[in-house]
């Protein structure tokens, strides 16, 4: 077992800095790479809200349209049969190929601030200078600004870097886990209830069980197709990061232990990095206003989480 000298950390600790996590994630060639991320990120929002529109919105109002005018039904439920395949076919690739960008440059970040080697066997080669560039550009003001500035807690700055990585790390994992969870809820309970409605909709109308599949199921379907997939998408990527949370903390448990040092924290860091990225190209958008909600309180959390495990180490915060 190890002291707190021994981890190279220790009451007084945060007096100085002891690795470049704040300033880096802060400098203007961070910054840069985070305005490229959320330009990315936004773009692939974007054609979130079309898929909204198509999957949820028309559907809806189709349905709405086929209860008062039973002539439509028909062409309803064609126009629901066609809509599930453009949102397979078209609109979900597109959103995959911009969200891929956005991992990258989201791993481009991560490596250089946390002083972690770029694996190109998992993330490929790193995406060319013009286009972070001309990403970046499309997202600029000072309002963005602020909501990139200490994208990790800044108190990590008071821990060892093998430390620190640890920590930002298990934090990012936390945070993204909890978010997703919230949103797999919200759009089953959202979806469901909308379906629901159309259900009670129909039976007040004593429509016929042709009537009632034309004008409520089959417009309803698309609805209730996306929110379940959705659910079950975003409570998988939840566990699958829960999972390595757990990992990082038992590496946490070693480090506290001493009985990981600088090089292999670095090599841990490194496949916990390979599974951080696979999450980012593979997990679903999550609506931007359910972020803009939790922030606040989540990052506070996020922060105390932080201090937390500072203290475990020895380090004064």
């Amino acid at each position: 077992m190890s002291n707190e000298n021994d981890l190279g950390v220790g009451p007084g600790a945060s007096a100085a800095a002891m690795n470049d996590i704040p300033t880096l994630q802060n400098s203007e060639a961070g910054l840069k790479l985070m305005r490229a991320r959320q330009a990315t990120y936004a773009a692939a929002t974007r054609v979130q809200h079309l898929q909204l529109v198509i999957t949820l919105a028309i559907p809806v109002a189709g349905a709405v349209l086929g209860l008062m005018s039973p002539a439509w039904r028909p062409y309803i439920a064609a126009l629901s049969l066609i809509i599930s395949f453009l949102d397979a076919a078209v609109l979900d690739r597109l959103q995959r190929k911009r969200l891929q960008t956005a991992a990258k440059v989201a791993e481009q970040f991560d490596t250089e601030v946390l002083a972690i080697p770029w694996n190109a066997f998992v993330a490929g080669k790193r995406l060319d200078p013009e286009l972070i560039d001309e990403a970046a550009s499309a997202w600029t003001g000072e309002a963005r600004r602020r909501l990139i500035l200490d994208w990790y807690p800044p108190v990590v700055g008071a821990a060892p870097l093998h430390l620190a990585r640890i920590i930002c790390q298990r934090t990012n994992l936390w945070y993204d886990s909890r978010l997703r969870r919230r949103y797999g809820f919200a759009v089953l309970a959202i979806a469901s209830t909308l379906t629901a409605l159309l259900f009670i909709a129909g039976l007040a109308l004593q429509m016929t069980l042709i009537d009632f599949v034309a004008a409520v199921l089959a417009p309803a379907s698309p609805v209730l197709i996306w929110s379940i997939r959705e659910y079950f998408r975003q409570k998988d990527t939840a566990d699958a990061q829960e999972t390595v949370k757990s990992e990082a903390e038992a590496l946490w448990e070693r480090v506290k232990a001493g009985a990981c040092g600088e090089d292999e924290c670095l090599d841990r860091a490194r496949e916990f990095q390979n599974s951080i990225y696979t999450r980012r190209v593979a997990s679903p958008l999550l609506f931007p206003f359910l972020y803009r909600l939790s922030r606040n309180s989540m990052e506070a959390r996020m922060k105390v989480g932080a201090e937390q495990m500072l203290r475990q180490a020895g380090v004064a915060v």
